[in-house]
């Protein structure tokens, strides 16, 4: 099992690539769309700050004060709000912000706390299975939700 001050390190590494990403993107160029139907790079950053926190985004501590909770997360959701009124700047700083909470609270958690389950439906039909671990759920995050945003990022900035 992993550990959380390695997922701690894992996301941070993420974090990075991220910010890399978004590096020297004009607002113009933020805003464009690699393609008919694809977020922009200030949409991506939008869905990955949707929450007050990344915390309470991805719904962490419902597996510590809950048994086997059913998280009411709905993929692919952004602030368009957000995407529209705040620079990337502003968005990117928010990002950085919450995912370094997000580091804190995993760089805390215990092998029992990283144990939890809760119910997942829409992971059903991957190979984690709609009973993750806190450990799987978080590693999933950082692992596949953020690199596939992070490849995103890349073809926005081409």
């Amino acid at each position: 099992m992993v550990s959380g001050p390695n997922l701690q390190q894992q996301l941070q590494g993420k974090v990075q690539e991220i910010k890399q990403a978004v590096a020297g993107l004009s607002e113009d160029q933020a805003q464009k769309r690699p393609a008919d139907g694809e977020w922009c790079a200030k949409d991506v950053l939008a869905h990955l700050t949707n929450g007050e926190t990344a915390v309470q985004m991805y719904e962490m501590n419902r597996f510590l004060e809950e048994s086997t909770p059913d998280l009411g997360l709905t993929p692919g959701t952004i602030s368009e709000e957000a995407a529209r009124t705040k620079s990337t700047q502003q968005l990117l700083s928010k990002f950085e912000q919450q995912y370094d909470e997000l580091g804190a609270f995993f760089a805390g958690l215990n092998d029992e706390q990283l144990g939890r389950k809760a119910h997942v439906p829409f992971l059903k039909e991957t190979p984690l299975g709609e009973y993750p671990t806190l450990g799987q759920w978080a590693g999933a995050i950082v692992n596949f939700h953020l690199v596939d945003h992070i490849q995103q990022l890349r073809n926005c900035a081409q």
